[in-house]
């Protein structure tokens, strides 16, 4: 993990002597998670610290992200599940193409696919910009274009990275804890009386119970 590069801005700032010519462009570069190490045409993604060079005009940084490194959860869930899918379907045919390997050694630098994926978050800080990397992904975007409020989403990746130390598996967990989130907020609604505290409930059941 690269935490100084977690901001949008930060990644843009390193490309400050990206080549000009025939490469892809900086903004696909930064989006899908990117920032340009100062050598060459070589770029590392901040989350899985994978790196690749070697890039072409026509190459989709998102899409070689998730290809070259599978188990990037940030270059997954940018991805979405049914891109992921068949981007992995296709690379594993493209693998098993003799010809196809010295290309595959040229564009990877560094393969940490291996590297677990939970994070270590020290600080206040350091989580507040790994949920703001995350607000910027397209399924926070299609959950704010669904009615969900801000609030709630950045409150579910708060709490996931938080009290898990990792990403959701999945763009259906974040929906399902945006959505019993929202929900448990509109019974709540105000009302004290309506928030459940299992400890004090069960010990006014056994009052109750007494009492009969």
């Amino acid at each position: 993990c690269n935490p100084s590069y977690i901001e949008i801005p930060k990644r843009y700032a390193s490309f400050a002597t990206w080549p000009n010519e025939n490469l892809s462009s900086v903004n696909d570069l930064v989006k899908a998670g990117f920032f340009h190490t100062g050598t060459k045409t070589i770029v590392t993604c901040f989350y899985c610290n994978g790196s690749l060079q070697n890039w072409g005009p026509n190459d989709n940084p998102m899409i070689e992200h998730a290809r070259w490194f599978p188990h990037c959860a940030y270059a997954k869930q940018l991805c979405g599940a049914k891109l992921y899918r068949k981007i992995q379907e296709s690379t594993q045919t493209q693998q098993a193409t003799p010809s196809s390997k010295n290309w595959i050694n040229q564009l990877i630098i560094n393969n940490s696919s291996t590297v677990d994926d939970r994070w270590s978050i020290s600080d206040e800080d350091t989580l507040w910009q790994l949920v703001a990397a995350r607000l910027d992904l397209p399924i926070s975007q299609s959950l704010l274009s669904r009615n969900f409020n801000l609030s709630i989403i950045k409150r579910c990746w708060e709490d996931q990275l938080r009290l898990k130390h990792e990403d959701f598996v999945s763009d259906s967990d974040l929906l399902m804890a945006c959505t019993i989130l929202q929900k448990q907020i509109e019974y709540i609604d105000g009302n004290k009386e309506h928030i459940i505290i299992p400890i004090v409930t069960m010990r006014k059941n056994r009052e109750r119970e007494k009492a009969r």
